[in-house]
């Protein structure tokens, strides 16, 4: 599936590289990324390509933080028309739900999820596995200069989950978010007072707010998500639960199983495709990104078994999950020179 994003992912991008010494236009023509990108924000690029240049300059310049270093200068403005749809919220809530709802107008490879336990909100970010520290960096540093921009300067998380290891250097990080972030986690994710949710928004205007919704459904309109889209949405929200089934999904999607299967083969798509496609990149982010044990894998890809895990990840990678660990090479280098991050030899 390709993902698109607006080229506004870009801002500031250009004055950071040029300050460590990085031609940012020589990235952008090594991640085959128009340089008009850097002077159209409304431009729609590709989202891996975007990501790409990120991991690039973070190479070349030593930055291991350079995506949260411009993620700290940004504010929810840069989120265009979308920007209006959040802050005119009356509640924190309700402005979360129209950037979850609508957060592909910015970035349409990532996915915004809230989930509450008790006293807890918890904001998960997902994104594909291709996804490296720059973009889950860039990613949640903006959610949180979000989240700033609605309750103020001297609201902070609890916690902060990065999915990747710790860098050399904190003080960015802890700068940015106000706490030091967990490393290794599972995905990107702030964790936060459920009460925060019910906090009014301030100079909110519903009447502006409700203009902008419609403003947004009427682009939503013309994007032609497909069946197969939203049967992708769902398969990995239940993958960790080890029911992932093509019943269980067709239950969600409020159709039984046949009709599942029919709707899927008229667009040339097939559940056990995209079932096996939602697992590869689960188990290729754990296993390049952490040292979670391959039982831990084998359960967040929804497998009931180690042995079954197994036998499934040979199929498809032709080699066993450890030798694939062992063996993986995702940098950036590696993907201009043309190295597919996904295919193991």
């Amino acid at each position: 599936m390709s993902h698109l994003a607006r080229a506004a992912g870009l801002t500031g991008f250009v004055e950071l590289a040029l300050l460590l010494g990085v031609d940012p236009y020589k990235v952008a023509a090594d991640a085959n990324l128009p340089a008009a990108a850097f002077t159209d924000p409304d431009l729609k690029v590709s989202a891996r390509a975007l990501s790409l240049m990120y991991d690039l300059a973070a190479e070349r310049s030593g930055a291991e933080d350079f995506a949260l270093r411009i993620a700290e200068k940004r504010r929810l403005s840069n989120l265009g028309p979308l920007a209006l749809a959040v802050r005119e919220q009356p509640t924190l809530r309700k402005a979360l739900a129209q950037l979850a709802r609508y957060i592909w107008l910015q970035n349409d490879a990532y996915s915004l999820h809230l989930e509450e336990t008790g006293d807890l909100a918890l904001m998960r970010i997902a994104a594909p596995a291709w996804m490296a520290r720059q973009g889950a960096e860039l990613s949640l540093g903006v959610a949180m200069t979000v989240m700033r921009d609605l309750l103020g300067e001297a609201w902070r998380p609890q916690e902060v989950w990065l999915p990747h290891a710790a860098p050399a250097r904190l003080d960015v990080h802890r700068r940015l978010f106000g706490v030091t972030p967990r490393f290794e986690q599972d995905y990107a994710a702030l964790l936060f007072d459920r009460a925060d949710l019910e906090r009014p928004i301030g100079r909110a205007d519903p009447a502006l707010a409700r203009q902008m919704v419609r403003y947004l459904e009427q682009i939503a309109e013309g994007r032609g998500s497909s069946f197969g889209d939203k049967v992708r949405e769902m398969i990995p929200m239940l993958l960790p639960n080890g029911d992932c089934t093509v019943e269980r999904v067709a239950q969600r999607m409020g159709m039984d199983r046949r009709t599942l299967h029919r709707r899927l083969a008229a667009e040339g798509l097939t559940f056990s495709g995209l079932l096996n496609t939602a697992r590869r990149e689960v188990s290729e982010a754990l296993l390049t990104r952490s040292g979670r044990s391959f039982q831990y894998v084998a359960e967040l890809a929804g497998f009931s078994s180690l042995s079954a895990f197994a036998h499934w990840f040979r199929r498809q990678f032709g080699c066993t999950a450890s030798d694939y660990r062992a063996r993986r090479t995702s940098g950036p280098a590696a993907a201009v020179a043309g190295e597919s991050p996904i295919a193991v030899g």
